[in-house]
């Protein structure tokens, strides 16, 4: 299964308010709904959805199953998992140059970067212990 979620809003904490996630059984169906994700919202929230922050997978290499999380900054905002992304992430593809992935929600706990716009990163000591992802420009 593939997921796309969109960002909506931020609160002050820089917490991302996302959409429900939407669901693909292939890859390529999610990828191209997170392409087009701000044409299909209210022209006042296209800006919030522009590209993929970030696409967080269940297996490594960018394997297995994804939840993609379409937003339009890299300023350090983050994204709580919820229950059902919860210690599950393995690997991740950086739509920001660097996204902190974190063990417990709200950027609490231990955590682990990974780095390079366009390159898919494998976890190591946070390997099915992420809870929150945080998406930077440097």
């Amino acid at each position: 299964m593939h997921c796309v979620v969109f960002v909506v809003d931020q609160k002050p904490n820089g917490e991302l308010n996302v959409t429900e996630p939407e669901c693909f059984a292939d890859e390529a169906a999610a990828d191209a709904r997170a392409a087009q994700g701000h044409d299909s919202w209210a022209e006042s929230l296209s800006a919030l959805s522009s590209f993929v922050l970030g696409k967080h997978f269940d297996g490594f290499n960018g394997s297995g199953s994804s939840i993609s999380v379409v937003g339009s900054s890299c300023t350090g905002g983050y994204w709580n998992t919820g229950s059902t992304w919860a210690n599950r992430i393995s690997s991740s593809y950086n739509g920001c140059y660097r996204l902190r992935h974190w063990e417990l929600p709200n950027k609490n706990g231990a955590s682990e970067n990974t780095y390079g716009v366009g390159t898919t990163n494998n976890l190591g000591s946070l390997n099915n212990r992420v809870q929150s992802v945080s998406y930077h420009s440097s």
